[in-house]
């Protein structure tokens, strides 16, 4: 088998701005969710005030989720215009994460009772037994990524 280079988080540079600035966002991100995740569907028709207007909760989810995609744009066109296009691995990244931001708030929805209990059929995983295989494999992709590369580090501080 081949030998894995360590990817210890101890080994690491120190945080980027970026790394700090998207830091303090996730942060943001567990707040909302730790409030909203379990909101049952009855309740997003109740009114909120946004700016002085009266809109239902679920307007203001759908106005949340396309501003995050506004967003992700406007910085996609200043890349653009700086002439750094988005690369092939960076694309396959933004993906992966997209697809476990969706498993995430799946999992942060679920009460402890149902985030232990197994499934219907037998033999089927559990939530967390599924969130321990995702945390086991996250980690065999990067090492196996980082084995083919010259220099790992070097990316890092690009």
């Amino acid at each position: 088998m081949t030998q894995l280079r360590s990817t210890d988080p101890t080994t690491q540079p120190p945080p980027s701005e970026a790394e700090r600035a998207i830091a303090q966002l996730r942060t943001e991100r567990a707040a909302t969710l730790r409030l909203l995740l379990r909101l049952p569907d009855e309740e997003c028709s109740r009114k909120v005030s946004w700016w002085g207007r009266e809109q239902s909760i679920n307007q203001r989810l759908r106005a949340f989720t396309a501003h995050a995609l506004d967003h992700f744009q406007h910085l996609h066109r200043l890349l653009q215009a700086r002439g750094r296009p988005i690369t092939e691995a960076q694309l396959l990244l933004m993906k992966a994460h997209a697809a476990q931001a969706e498993f995430e708030a799946l999992v942060l929805s679920l009460s402890d009772e149902e985030f232990a209990a197994e499934g219907p059929v037998d033999g089927d995983w559990s939530a967390g037994r599924i969130v321990e295989h995702m945390i086991e494999t996250e980690r065999e992709y990067r090492e196996s990524i980082a084995v083919a590369l010259p220099d790992p580090a070097a990316l890092q501080r690009r």
